[in-house]
């Protein structure tokens, strides 16, 4: 990996040839977990810079790819938390709605650029447990820990998120009309 090499020497032209190669990539995971797509180039700049903090202790026998993406996630992380000691963004618990289970088939169904506009559209809590859950597969309990919750209130707006997902699916018309009993 000489780019990488050459990033650690501190060259900027490979600093900024790895920025050009992997920013796509980058911003296509923050896309996810950003209120809109400049608050998403926030994280991912940020990211970068994070990487390019601690690109020496990079393992060349793992994927770039994937230590870039948890760089970008917990970047992602950082801003919810600092947004939440601002103002309180994350709801109480409250007893789980009932989501029926063709929720989950009809949002692996619909366009993935239609329900990543979507999931933007979420509220800041409903969209960080969603993506790490349903995106990035992370546990309840591995979600609780990060953003400071209990593994209720990760459910919760899990629920929540996939609910609001889907009335906003059949608003748009991208999802089929629940039928009357």
């Amino acid at each position: 990996m000489p780019l990488i090499q050459a990033c650690v020497k501190g060259k900027r032209r490979a600093q900024n040839e790895l920025y050009q190669i992997a920013y796509p990539y980058a911003m296509s995971v923050a896309l996810r977990y950003g209120d809109d797509r400049d608050h998403s180039a926030e994280i991912v700049n940020e990211a970068f810079y994070k990487a390019f903090s601690y690109l020496q202790s990079f393992d060349p026998s793992q994927s770039f790819a994937s230590w870039l993406r948890k760089i970008v996630i917990n970047t992602s992380l950082d801003h919810l938390k600092l947004r939440r000691k601002q103002k309180e963004l994350l709801e109480p618990i409250e007893e789980q709605s009932h989501i029926e289970p063709e929720t989950d088939e009809l949002i692996e169904a619909i366009d993935a650029q239609a329900l990543l506009h979507e999931i933007q559209k979420l509220p800041p809590s409903y969209r960080m447990v969603f993506s790490l859950f349903a995106v990035e597969g992370y546990s309840h309990q591995e979600i609780a820990q990060q953003l400071g919750i209990s593994e209720g209130t990760s459910k919760s707006n899990y629920h929540k998120a996939k609910a609001k997902l889907k009335h906003q699916l059949y608003q748009l018309g991208l999802a089929p009309q629940k039928k009357a009993l």
